[in-house]
């Protein structure tokens, strides 16, 4: 069937079997998919904060700059305890199998595929994963691409964009720093949704104790920045601060679902910006659960940010 994509997409580079590049200075040719297209929410409209490390984006983020990349044609299973994977264009789908693994200055591509994966998958929880100054983009669209599924991993100064969940967590001890979500892919007809538009979230949360989220810049999905869904089971002791998050109907969704308050919930420093579908829907959230709200303000006007009231 024709999808009609609404996003943006930057396009891959060329093959070569080593290649000197940088995420961090590329700028990339932006392409529409569209038989009706929208606007991508942007990072615009973010003010200054003096007292912020410095800001997630295209300088900070990704493969660092000089960085020669060899590139791996197929997918990537990870068996061995401690491998560390560095340096590599991948141009395929990396599975964990082992524990304490170790992905950094890299760009991982992804393949075609028919049914929903991610370009780096720990559903088996794998524990001591880091992910570290690397690039996830999918070289071909698809509804099926996301970037990152599991837990047990900290991601680092990624780059993850062109996906339709950049991140999506189920289970404990996850944290995602200095990070860039943005660009999310979005079909107005996804096979996946049965033909309803995409649910594409920047991080998504279904289950998992300890799961921090901390000094990144997100944007661009059309869902949510921050879904919390209790899918597979309970969340708590979730911290969401220092970040730049703006787009989503609500920026944040907390829903309960039949596993009730979730405890522990502490979004505080935060700068969010209005581009949501639902107007000055930073945080939404049931009255039942309590959240640790401070600090959080609109840009570029400063109003302080409250918790709209949800199911």
């Amino acid at each position: 069937m024709l999808l009609s994509k609404l996003r943006s997409q930057t396009t891959a580079s060329t093959d070569t079997t080593q290649a000197s590049r940088s995420s961090r200075t590329r700028k990339g040719a932006l392409a529409v998919f569209a038989a009706t297209a929208i606007m991508t929410l942007g990072i615009t409209g973010f003010a200054a904060a003096p007292a912020q490390a410095a800001v997630a984006g295209s300088t900070t983020t990704g493969v660092p700059v000089g960085t020669a990349l060899k590139v791996h044609y197929g997918d990537l299973k990870i068996t061995t305890p401690g491998q560390v994977v560095s340096g590599l264009d991948v141009r395929g789908l990396i599975k964990i199998a082992a524990a304490n693994v170790t992905i950094k200055n890299s760009i991982i591509r992804g393949r075609t595929v028919t049914a929903p994966t991610a370009l780096i998958n720990n559903l088996s929880g794998y524990s001591g994963l880091k992910i570290i100054d690397t690039e996830l983009f999918p070289s071909k669209a698809s509804p099926y691409m996301n970037g990152i599924y599991g837990y047990n991993f900290s991601a680092t100064r990624l780059n993850i964009h062109g996906v339709i969940d950049g991140v999506h967590i189920t289970g404990s001890n996850v944290a995602v720093t200095n990070s860039w979500l943005h660009h999310n892919t979005h079909y107005t007809s996804d096979p996946v949704q049965g033909g309803t538009p995409s649910h594409d979230d920047s991080i998504q949360i279904q289950k998992g104790d300890n799961i921090k989220v901390i000094g990144n810049t997100i944007s661009g999905s059309y869902s949510a920045g921050v879904q919390i869904t209790q899918d597979r089971g309970k969340v708590s002791n979730f911290t969401f601060t220092g970040n730049r998050a703006d787009g989503g109907k609500c920026t944040i969704n907390i829903a309960q679902k039949t596993y009730g308050p979730l405890s522990g919930v502490k979004i505080q420093d935060n700068k969010f910006g209005r581009n949501t579908r639902l107007a000055n829907c930073a945080i939404i959230a049931p009255t039942t659960t309590a959240t640790q709200n401070a600090g959080n303000y609109y840009t570029p006007d400063g109003t302080i940010v409250t918790v709209r009231k949800g199911a």
